[in-house]
């Protein structure tokens, strides 16, 4: 990495060409070479397109050599990451102009990646995705290769990060594994295991996720952190629903409940939720609509934004028991609830198959195609399969076969990007 990339950066931040840039300094292919790494710029020309670009001439000197107080401050950045947001805000506020301008290069790179970890660790999941791209995808690989190995720890972890919420799991995983061989803390061991275990669910590896979530509770279990442990046990249990190993998922579940002395926090929502989804499967939908009410109440008191998958089980439970007066008065809440591409497509088809409980069909039909078509384009395999296979026995059934050939086909199409999940899901 050199001080073009910098410069790079800066000069498109401010919407100039190379030719604006240098104009009344240098030539424009003499900036060139300089933005290029080919060319080592004067103090003068420095000091010049510093003005320019309106930042401090020190952003541009010593970029290979760290300050030690700023490392000090660095260092308690990353502490402070796992207090509140208002510690930490109060924290960046005191010291702004300490992190404005960062002259080495190592240190910014290190402030950006705990930035991505504080937004992530705040939920601000958006910034963070555009923090990364603005500010960490711009290294130039070459620096990576040659980094220390703390920086290349956190860069794999955050990266891995990155790949997740931007749903390329199999890419995710290999970061996650990569900071895994690197790292010697067995807090951040502990994540990684957790996280793999994750992108491994979202592959549909279940068998693979299942290694790795209990490798997680093992380490949390020494640490006597309870609460990740119950994460750790509702992540369990929930593969093992996914298996279809109905007494092993409520063996898990009851131990995430048992642990658990805060009955109102988030944790205890998600083991409501898990029950519930239990119960929904047992088809015991009473007592799964119980459940989901707990953990729907809890998340109101916080007011979570992250209400989708709860309020989606109850209105799928409400639609099982025909309660459609309740079912007509929460479908509006859940609709306010939809934050992305692949939970609108999730609420299409939840609507398909109200107008097919109510005998609609024309407009079942419609919400079909919509669903199956959005999820077959964001690679929602899972939800692709059952639509699909839902559609395909609709049209059996009207004895429509060159249209339930198609939706067949479409369920195909689905097992066979669902390649773990075909080959059993089995544990390790």
């Amino acid at each position: 990495m050199h001080l073009g990339t910098r410069l790079k950066k800066l000069r498109e931040a401010k919407g100039l060409s190379q030719k604006e840039i240098s104009h009344g300094i240098v030539s424009t292919s003499h900036y060139s070479n300089i933005e290029s790494g080919r060319f080592d710029p004067s103090n003068e020309v420095l000091q010049l397109l510093a003005n320019k670009l309106e930042v401090p001439t020190s952003y541009f000197h010593k970029i290979y050599e760290d300050h030690p107080d700023l490392q000090v401050l660095l260092i308690q950045y990353e502490k402070l990451l796992n207090t509140n947001e208002k510690e930490v805000q109060q924290f960046l506020t005191k010291h702004v102009n300490k992190f404005t301008y960062i002259s080495s290069i190592k240190q910014e790179i290190l402030f950006n990646l705990l930035k991505y970890l504080e937004l992530v660790r705040f939920a601000e999941i958006t910034l963070a995705q555009t923090h990364y791209t603005s500010e960490i995808k711009i290294i130039p690989p070459d620096y990576i290769d040659q980094a220390s190995n703390s920086i290349l720890e956190k860069y794999t972890f955050v990266t891995g990060i990155y790949q997740y919420f931007n749903r390329e799991y199999q890419k995710s995983i290999r970061y996650f594994l990569d900071s895994l061989h690197l790292t010697k803390d067995e807090v951040l061991s502990a994540k990684l295991n957790y996280n793999i275990s994750l992108a491994f669910y979202h592959s549909y590896d279940y068998g693979t996720a299942l290694v790795y979530a209990k490798q997680a509770l093992t380490l949390y279990m020494h640490f006597h952190d309870w609460e990740k442990c119950g994460h750790c046990y509702n992540l369990i249990a929930a593969l093992y629903m996914e298996q279809h190993k109905m007494e092993d998922a409520k063996h898990y579940i009851e131990k995430g409940s048992s642990i658990i002395t805060d009955k109102k926090s988030k944790l205890y929502a998600d083991v409501c939720h898990n029950q519930a989804y239990f119960f929904y499967l047992e088809k015991e939908y009473m007592q799964a609509l119980k459940e989901i009410n707990k953990s729907l109440e809890i998340l109101q008191q916080y007011q979570s934004k992250n209400a989708f998958n709860a309020m989606k089980l109850k209105v799928e439970i409400v639609l099982q028991l025909k309660d459609f007066k309740t079912l007509h008065t929460f479908l509006p809440k859940l609709k306010e609830t939809v934050s992305s591409e692949i939970e609108q497509d999730q609420l299409t088809y939840l609507e398909a198959t109200i107008y097919y409980f109510m005998g609609e069909y024309e407009e079942y039909e419609q919400k079909m195609r919509s669903c199956t078509a959005g999820f077959r384009m964001n690679k929602d395999w899972k939800s692709l399969k059952t639509a699909a296979h839902h559609f395909s026995n609709y049209f059996a059934e009207q004895k429509k076969y060159k249209n339930a050939y198609t939706y067949q086909e479409l369920c195909i199409l689905s097992y066979s990007n669902m390649t773990f999940e075909l080959k059993g899901g089995e544990e390790k």
